[in-house]
C-alpha cells in the first residue's frame, strides 16, 4: 500500500517555499520606506526577520518536508519511505529491523491530528501524520498487520 499525501502537505510545501521570498521583498520596501531615518531599532528589526525567516525555512524544508511529508510503501516484508514529498532519498527497513510502532494524538484548531512513529532501537525513523497523508488510517492499519504496537 502506498500513501497519498494531502492538498495540506502540498500547500504547506509551497508556504515554506514562498515565505523567504515575500519576507525578503518585505524587509526591502521596510527599509525603503525608513530610508534616511537612522536608528538601531529598524536594523534589529530587520536581523529579527531576517532570523525568522531562515528559521522557518530550515524547520520547514528539514523537519517538516524532510521528515513528515515523504511518501511511505507499505508491503509484507518491507516499509519503503521516500523523503522530500516523494522526490528525495529512498530509505527501506525490512519489517524484522523496526522494533514497532507509536501513535501520539494531538489535538489542534482544525481538529485531531495523530502522528505515527515507527522505531527502530528507541529512535524514531519515520514519522507520519493524519495532516499529510489522506490515507493515514489505511497505511497505519496496514502497518498494524505487520509490527507491533509500543504503546
Amino acid at each position: 500500500m502506498k500513501s497519498k499525501l494531502s492538498k495540506t502537505a502540498y500547500f504547506y510545501s509551497i508556504l515554506i517555499l514562498v515565505f523567504p521570498i515575500v519576507m525578503f521583498f518585505l524587509m526591502r520596501k521596510f527599509r525603503n520606506l525608513m530610508e534616511g531615518y537612522e536608528h538601531w531599532g529598524i536594523t534589529a528589526f530587520l536581523v529579527f526577520c531576517g532570523l525568522i525567516s531562515a528559521f522557518v525555512v530550515i524547520w520547514g524544508i528539514f523537519v517538516e518536508m524532510n521528515l513528515r511529508m515523504s511518501l511511505i510503501t507499505v508491503s509484507e516484508k518491507q516499509i519503503k519511505v521516500q523523503r522530500f514529498l516523494g522526490i528525495g532519498k529512498t530509505r527501506v527497513w525490512e519489517m524484522e529491523q523496526i522494533d514497532g510502532f507509536l501513535t501520539k494524538g494531538f489535538k489542534s484548531r482544525g481538529g485531531y491530528q495523530e502522528y505515527c512513529y515507527l522505531i527502530q532501537n528507541n529512535i524514531a525513523i519515520a514519522v507520519f501524520s493524519s495532516m499529510y497523508y489522506t490515507n493515514y488510517n489505511d497505511i497505519r492499519s496496514e502497518i498494524q498487520k505487520y509490527i507491533k504496537q509500543l504503546g
